[in-house]
């Protein structure tokens, strides 16, 4: 009886190791298919944007591209997919994308739904306003006359309501559309990452960023589907060397490009000499 409840406890194992060695990782699928799909936005500058050309652009369009050039050893192995902030996440849950990078922040509901890497960039909340509405800061905005643009997430909404709780609200799909609003005059501000509302105010000297953030410093990430160890330590890894190792040259020569001054340092090494 013994003998055969082992022998049953083993067939078990040995059927349930085969079926986990018989799924294949979105890697395989990946280099099967030699091209990555990638699902982003098409309106958040400088981060992923499509230009005046019809070419998507941005500091993490070549973040991508560099992670088919790891892959591949060709960056144009890869097919862009533009989707709206709530479309990103059924993009790669429905394997449709193989990952996806669109200016997105790290939560931890978000990190309930989805897998992500480490950060492949810093970031924060800032708050672009028109310089005629004469708000000095996050005070002087919350006011019943002033109208925020957000986005449709929920982390919009809670900020807003944290911080600007006596402002109007109109709620946008893209980051373009909240700027249009800010820019006509139908909202007064904005609330997105800092790098993209430092961007507009760069390029548009009516508007400008007010000194407070409405959050602490934030993380930007690429994710994915769960369940895939081997497709997320990949990307993971590619993500770790492009900040910190052996690809941070390619990393920091497109971090200045995008944002015109140098990434954050490369880890300190102990042994004090530099590369050469």
């Amino acid at each position: 009886m013994v003998n055969r409840m082992l022998a049953a406890a083993l067939a078990l194992l040995l059927g349930l190791a085969g079926a986990a060695s018989a799924q294949e990782s979105r890697l395989d699928v990946v280099q099967k298919r030699d091209k990555l799909i990638v699902a982003t936005f098409g309106t958040a500058p400088p981060l992923c944007y499509t230009n005046e050309k019809n070419e998507l652009v941005g500091f993490d369009i070549d973040i991508a591209k560099l992670i088919a050039k790891g892959l591949f050893g060709d960056e144009k192995k890869i097919e862009f997919m533009v989707v709206t902030s709530d479309g990103r996440w059924p993009s790669v849950l429905s394997g449709r994308a193989d990952f996806g990078i669109a200016s997105t922040t790290v939560y931890p509901d978000r990190a309930a739904r989805v897998a992500f890497t480490q950060p492949y960039m810093d970031s924060g909340v800032g708050v672009l306003v028109r310089k005629d509405s004469n708000v000095k800061s996050l005070a002087d905005l919350n006011n019943a006359k002033f109208t925020i643009a957000n986005l449709s997430n929920p982390q919009m909404a809670d900020r807003a309501k944290r911080f600007v709780p006596n402002m109007k609200v109109l709620t946008f799909d893209t980051p373009s559309a909240m700027f249009l609003a800010v820019k006509s005059g139908q909202a007064h501000a904005m609330q997105m990452d800092t790098p993209v509302v430092d961007w507009y105010a760069a390029q548009n000297q009516e508007l400008t960023v007010l000194p407070e953030l409405f959050s602490v410093v934030q993380n930007n990430a690429i994710f994915m589907k769960p369940s895939d160890f081997t497709w997320w330590l990949y990307l993971d890894t590619v993500v770790q060397e492009l900040r910190y190792g052996s690809r941070y040259e390619d990393y920091a020569a497109v971090f200045k490009k995008w944002f015109g001054k140098e990434p954050p340092a490369q880890r300190f090494y102990i042994g004090g000499r530099k590369a050469g």
